[in-house]
C-alpha cells in the first residue's frame, strides 16, 4: 500500500498555510479538499470580512492561543503580503464609544492590547472626528495595525507556494474513513465519481474547518469536540452615493458588549464597517467604493447554511446607526453569508495531537481571527509535529 509522509484534510487558508509550512521544511505533503477547487476558498476562507486583526480582543487567561498568535500572525501576514505584493491595506481601526459608560470598556481593551503587545491609543471625540468625520463617538480606541486583505488572493499565493515546494492537492476528494495501524494511519478517500482508494499516511493534519470534529471522531470515536456552526450575514453600501455615507478608509467597530446566552456570557465585537479594496491608478491598493456592514451572527441551520433569505436591512441599520447616523436602511443591500466553525464550549482554538493517535494533529474551532493568524498557526502546528 502506498504511504505518504503527511496528509492534510482541508485546503482552506489553514490547510494551505500548513501545506506551505511543511512542504517548505522538506516534508512530503498531500492535501485532500472536498470542493472542486482550492484557490477560491469556498467556505470560511473567502466568506469573511477580510479584516486583518491586530489582536486586542483576546485575553491570555481564557483565550491564550488567540492572544499569542493573533498579534504574531498579523506581523507575519503583513510581511508575507508585502513580499508577494498581494492586495491589502494597513488602514487602521477605530473602536468607538457612543456614550460615557462605554469608555471604561475601551480602557479595558487598551490594557488587554498592551498585554498582547498590540499598539493602541485612546483618542478624543475630536481626534476620532478628524479621522472619520461621519462617525459619531464620545471617544475611541485607535488600532493602527488593523487592516484589510483580499482573502482569495492570499489563499492562492499559499497554494502556489505549497505546490511549488512539492505539495500535491487532491480536489473533489473527501476523507471517508481512517484506521490506526502500527505502521501509520490507513485512510480511505472517496472521489467525486464515488470511487474509493486507500493509502497510508505517517501524519494526519486535520484542517477540515466546519467538519473538523467529524474528522476527529474518525480518528478517535471517543472525541467529544463538537462544531457549533454560526451563520454570519453581511450587508453593504456604496460610500460614494451620498456625502453622509463617506467612510474615509478605516475599519470602524462599536465598543464590544456582553451577550448572555443559556450556555454562558461572552463579549462580542459587534456589527462593524469594513472598507473593501480597490487598486489605484498608481498600482497601490486603497479603499474601494463598497463598505460592508456585519456580521449579524446567529446559529446556523447546518454547516452549509449559505442560502436562504437574509435578515432585513433594517436589522443591520439598527446595529450601526448609533455611531454611523448618516446611514439609512435603503442604502443597504445584501452582501454575503458565511458560516464560522465555532467550537462548542470553547472560547479559544484547540490545536492538539489526538490522545488516541499522537501522529494526528487537529485544528479545531478555527474561527476569527484564524485568517489573520494563519501563518502563526501553521508555524505553531509544525513545531508541535516536529517537537
Amino acid at each position: 500500500m502506498e504511504k505518504v509522509a503527511v496528509t492534510i484534510v482541508g485546503a482552506g487558508v489553514i490547510g494551505c498555510a500548513m501545506a506551505r509550512e511543511l512542504s517548505a521544511a522538506g516534508h512530503q505533503v498531500f492535501v485532500l479538499e472536498k470542493n472542486p477547487g482550492v484557490t477560491q476558498g469556498e467556505n470560511q476562507s473567502s466568506r469573511n470580512s477580510g479584516v486583518i486583526h491586530a489582536g486586542l480582543y483576546y485575553d491570555p487567561e481564557t483565550r491564550p492561543l488567540k492572544a499569542s498568535l493573533c498579534a504574531r500572525g498579523a506581523a507575519m501576514l503583513y510581511d508575507f503580503l508585502e513580499k508577494y505584493d498581494l492586495p491589502h491595506l494597513r488602514c487602521g481601526k477605530m473602536v468607538v464609544a457612543t456614550d460615557g459608560a462605554q469608555l471604561p470598556v475601551l480602557q479595558m481593551y487598551q490594557d488587554r492590547a498592551e498585554a498582547n503587545g498590540v499598539k493602541t491609543r485612546l483618542i478624543t471625540r475630536e481626534e476620532a472626528s478628524n479621522l472619520e468625520p461621519m462617525v459619531h463617538s464620545t471617544g475611541a480606541l485607535l488600532v493602527p495595525d488593523s487592516g484589510i486583505i483580499d482573502p482569495t488572493a492570499y489563499l492562492h499565493q499559499l497554494y502556489a507556494l505549497a505546490s511549488g515546494h512539492g505539495a500535491e492537492f487532491l480536489t473533489s476528494t473527501t476523507l471517508a474513513g481512517a484506521t490506526l495501524r502500527d505502521d501509520g494511519i490507513e485512510l480511505t478517500v472517496r472521489y467525486r465519481d464515488g470511487a474509493e482508494d486507500n493509502f497510508l499516511t505517517g501524519w494526519l493534519v486535520n484542517c477540515a474547518g466546519l467538519y473538523a470534529d467529524q474528522v476527529a471522531r474518525m480518528i478517535n470515536p471517543e472525541s467529544t469536540y463538537h462544531i457549533d456552526p454560526m451563520r454570519g450575514e453581511a450587508a453593504r453600501f456604496y460610500r460614494t452615493k451620498r456625502p453622509e455615507l463617506w467612510v474615509r478608509s478605516m475599519n470602524v467597530y462599536p465598543t464590544p458588549y456582553q451577550v448572555v446566552l443559556p450556555g454562558g456570557a461572552y463579549w462580542t465585537v459587534g456589527v462593524h464597517l469594513t472598507p473593501t479594496l480597490e487598486q489605484m491608478p498608481n498600482g497601490k491598493w486603497g479603499p474601494g467604493p463598497v463598505v460592508t456592514v456585519g456580521p449579524l451572527n446567529f446559529g446556523a441551520n447546518g454547516r452549509e447554511d449559505y442560502a436562504g433569505q437574509m435578515r432585513p436591512m433594517e436589522d443591520f441599520h439598527r446595529e450601526v446607526v448609533s455611531y454611523f447616523p448618516g446611514l439609512r436602511p435603503e442604502d443597504l443591500e445584501p452582501h454575503q453569508v458565511g458560516v464560522q466553525a465555532r467550537l462548542a464550549g470553547h472560547q479559544d482554538w484547540v490545536v492538539t495531537t489526538d490522545p488516541a493517535c499522537p501522529r494526528c494533529l487537529h485544528f479545531l474551532g478555527i474561527d476569527s481571527p484564524g485568517l489573520t493568524s494563519s501563518l502563526a498557526l501553521a508555524q505553531y502546528g509544525r513545531e508541535l509535529m516536529e517537537g
